[in-house]
């Protein structure tokens, strides 16, 4: 028999609800057919071992692993890359190779960080040369060569795209003059352009978002628009903290219109702080990346070999938080946020439905129609407090106007932390909700800053 519980009053004691200041409501429009689920923010920013197979086949398939992005760096001595001589290129290319060919083998697409390759990845002291430093761009046309000849002797243009530089605007990664980077975008656009033509070129990747008052925005699109040099993707990098896609992509639209640029696909391929990187930021951040039709790479905040491990914080193992640290160990077990990427690969099929945030942004949902099932994602970004959930439009999915609705909750807890074993969702139970006017709404009561909430109902 179908247990009915109170939504969430399993989990921890709470008041009478009218007791709760409701902050805001986040809503899902069950008639607004938005397309089929393609797991957007599923890719990963490094966290792939160089040995192959070191982490197991399900723990990449179930999370719907489907881009990476990686370009060698930090790895074991000697391994810092061209300008540091041949060899450390060669230790360098070799991981990206490595992490490019798991990559293929699940059918994901690979970002070649050449940066990285070249040694600046943030690692690099401050007299390390930049391409074009006084007007020499001898180096960086010999590293091309040499890049492009072994990414063509190693069959690598398959699925691949490249970031041709990563966060210009940092002085960690470009520490040169601005036009400096701009001739070196140019440059390399035409060459790469010309001779890998099947490669993705792909930018600016900038730490900024879009914004019109950003000078290395509006600096960048005027150069693209002058050199026919536009990227077949816009990439930048929400890692603030702050800033959501609806205004990113709105201020990007608005730039793009002023400089007469085509609106390309977009691509976060650095997403989320290292806080939000448990169930409930991630959900907030796969709402916010479906909504735009955004592709989304988790940041990756670890270092040194623990850059090359764990998906990006997804996963965990013996040892993982201590001394006794093996970049080669294995026994990987997934996470609270493991289990939050594997809900919406395997479970949220169907299609996809529109959604808008809590007008404060901070409760967000994104939803899926399947064959017989309403499910919805719930993620309140890293903070506590009492919001709504109101599902519209009841009657595209077969129910009627008014009545009652079952529906079945599950919670993704963060036991443990990035480090902690989490084995799958815990099963809340069910709620009987009376409900009219083709609408249901119910109350999220955020006790923690990581819990996130799946809520799902049967179709009529």
């Amino acid at each position: 028999m179908r247990q009915l519980l109170p939504l969430f009053l399993v989990a921890s004691a709470f008041g009478s609800p009218l007791e709760k200041r409701v902050s805001g409501t986040s809503v899902v429009n069950l008639g607004n057919n938005t397309g089929s689920p393609e797991h957007l923010a599923s890719g990963i920013l490094y966290g792939i071992p160089d040995t192959p197979d070191q982490i197991p086949q399900n723990l990449y398939e179930d999370m719907g692993f489907n881009y990476a992005r990686a370009g060698g760096a930090q790895v074991a001595a000697p391994g810092r890359g061209w300008i540091w001589g041949l060899t450390e290129y060669k230790n360098r290319f070799a991981s990206a190779l490595s992490n490019y060919q798991t990559a293929r083998t699940y059918d994901a697409n690979f970002i070649f960080l050449i940066h990285d390759l070249w040694g600046a990845d943030g690692t690099q002291n401050s007299t390390a040369p930049y391409p074009g430093d006084d007007g020499d761009w001898s180096d960086w046309d010999t590293y091309l060569t040499h890049w492009i000849s072994d990414i063509n002797a190693n069959s690598a243009t398959e699925g691949l795209s490249v970031d041709i530089w990563n966060e210009p605007d940092e002085t960690g990664f470009w520490n040169a003059p601005q036009a400096q980077y701009f001739q070196m975008w140019g440059r390399t656009y035409h060459r790469l352009r010309t001779e890998l033509p099947s490669v993705k070129l792909i930018g600016p990747a900038f730490a900024g978002q879009p914004d019109a008052s950003n000078d290395w925005w509006t600096g960048f699109l005027s150069f693209v628009a002058g050199n026919s040099s536009v990227p077949d993707e816009w990439v930048w990098h929400m890692e603030g903290g702050g800033g959501d896609m609806e205004g990113a992509y709105g201020a990007l639209f608005n730039l793009l219109g002023t400089y007469n640029l085509p609106n390309q696909p977009i691509n976060i391929d650095e997403y989320g702080t290292y806080n939000e990187q448990v169930p409930a930021g991630s959900a907030w951040w796969i709402s916010q990346l479906e909504r735009v039709n955004a592709i989304g790479l988790r940041g990756n905040w670890l270092s040194g070999s623990q850059l090359h491990d764990f998906l990006a914080s997804l996963l965990s193992k013996p040892n993982a938080d201590n001394s006794n640290y093996s970049a080669t160990g294995g026994g990987y077990f997934p996470n609270g946020d493991y289990q939050v990427y594997k809900y919406y690969n395997l479970n949220m099929t169907g299609y996809r439905v529109g959604s808008s945030p809590s007008t404060d942004l901070k409760l967000d949902t994104y939803a899926t129609v399947g064959s017989d099932t309403v499910k919805v994602l719930t993620g309140v970004r890293i903070t506590t407090g009492t919001w709504q959930v109101e599902i519209n439009d009841l009657s595209a999915v077969g129910l009627a106007d008014s009545g009652t609705l079952d529906i079945h909750t599950w919670s993704f807890p963060s036991t443990g932390g990035h480090f902690g074993e989490v084995d799958g969702p815990t099963d809340l139970g069910w709620y009987e909700h009376t409900y009219s006017g083709n609408s249901v709404t119910f109350p999220i009561y955020q006790t923690d800053t990581s819990t996130a909430y799946a809520f799902e109902f049967l179709r009529g």
